[in-house]
This record gives C-alpha cells, sequence and structure tokens, in this order.
C-alpha cells in the first residue's frame, strides 16, 4: 500500500501499515462486527448516503452533512427516520473515531497538528466529538435555521444524535498505530497499540478492515449513494 493511500495522515509522519512488519493488518472475518455492519446494507430507507472522509476536519463534515439532512428533509420531503446517512472516517479522518483517552495517549492532536481551540496547545482530546450547543441533547430550537437547533451543532455527537453511523478504517488505524510507536518511541508493538484503540473508539463507531473496501460493498449490496468530501 502507497503511503498516498493514508491521505493527510502521512503528513504527521504516519507509517503505512505495509511497514508494520509485526502488524495483523487485516485480522479474520470473525473479528468484525459483521452484524452491526450487515443492519446498514439491509436498512430499508428511502435516502442512503454514504459521505467518504479522508480529512480530520469535524466542522466540514458536520457542514456536509447537516446540509444533507436539512436538503433531504425539507426540500425533497423525505421523512428523517426514511434517511439514513454513513460517514465512513478513513485516512486521517480516522482519528476523529477515537476517545479523549487516545486523543491524549497517543498525543493525536501534535501528530496532526489540531489544537485545542480551549488551550491553544495540541488538543489532548477529541475536540470534535461532544457538544457544546447542547450537551445533554436539549437544543433550544427544533427550527433548522434557528442557529440553537442541531442543524447548527457541528459536533460528531449532534451527528450521531441524527442518526449518522460512523465507520472506522482498520487499516489507517494499523498505520497510524505503526507510525505513532516510532514517533513516540513506545516499547509497545505497533500491534498492542492498533488493539488499544480499536477499544478507544467513540459510542457507536463500527470498525471496518479496510474503508476502501467497505465503500464498494455498501454502494453495491447496500444501495448507498457515494459523495467524497
Amino acid at each position: 500500500m502507497s503511503t498516498a493511500a493514508l491521505g493527510t495522515a502521512a503528513l504527521a509522519g504516519i507509517s503505512t501499515p505495509a511497514q508494520a512488519e509485526n502488524s495483523e493488518v487485516f485480522f479474520a472475518r470473525g473479528d468484525w462486527n459483521t452484524a452491526s455492519f450487515n443492519k446498514l446494507l439491509r436498512a430499508r430507507k428511502t435516502m442512503k448516503q454514504l459521505f467518504d472522509v479522508t480529512a480530520p476536519d469535524g466542522e466540514s463534515l458536520a457542514l456536509h452533512i447537516h446540509n444533507a439532512f436539512s436538503g433531504l428533509e425539507r426540500g425533497f420531503g423525505i421523512p428523517a427516520e426514511k434517511i439514513m446517512i454513513v460517514a465512513a472516517l478513513r485516512a486521517g479522518a480516522n482519528v476523529m473515531n477515537f476517545d479523549d483517552y487516545a486523543w491524549k495517549r497517543y498525543q493525536i492532536g501534535a501528530a496532526f497538528k489540531i489544537n485545542d481551540p480551549a488551550t491553544g496547545k495540541p488538543a489532548e482530546r477529541n475536540i470534535f466529538y461532544a457538544s457544546s450547543k447542547a450537551p445533554e441533547g436539549n437544543y433550544a430550537s427544533d427550527d433548522p435555521n434557528d442557529r440553537r437547533s442541531i442543524s447548527w451543532d457541528d459536533s460528531i455527537q449532534a451527528l450521531q444524535r441524527r442518526g449518522v453511523q460512523l465507520l472506522s478504517c482498520h487499516v489507517a488505524t494499523e498505520g497510524f498505530a505503526e507510525g505513532t510507536v516510532n514517533r513516540l518511541h513506545l516499547k509497545e508493538s505497533a500491534e498492542s497499540v492498533a488493539r488499544d484503540l480499536l477499544q478507544h473508539m467513540l459510542p457507536g463507531v463500527i470498525a471496518v478492515p479496510s474503508m476502501v473496501s467497505a465503500i464498494p460493498v455498501l454502494e453495491k449490496q447496500g444501495g448507498f449513494a457515494y459523495l467524497r468530501l
């Protein structure tokens, strides 16, 4: 696999999985939560949309997905319960799938030059996840034109509240793990770091063996419309 396959991850000095000599890049089929993934394929929805995301930019991700919901619901009259949106986070975007522990333990903010707006320093927490607009999910307005509504909440938590399913690319996770071991001079193996990362994904995230294989399956077998961000 080429370095380009990891997209922006390469900018952070992250090795490709092919360089991870001790890493099991592709686990066996039984290691994956195929039941949850298959539910996406079988879901009976009027509109199923797949966003292919490679850059760790939560604001852009939220903007496009909220626009999709608003357009489908208000412009085309499709009820929210008939819409399914999947965010396929691969390459550098895959780090948005990890929790605060992973961001601090593996210095993700420093690796990707992502600063925490609260401190101005490299983020030691997943700044894309938690909702500051409505921590408990209680929005001041239901009007999508009102900035106090969920439609203006650019957090991953808000997207999940609207039913968005996040996917994590395991190939990108392995590549990040290998690069992190080298970058931080860790004593752990890349495989150990990768498994730790898998244990510290955000709630509800589904890991797939590789995103470039999961995407065509979602398109062909699940009927998802593809959009690259």
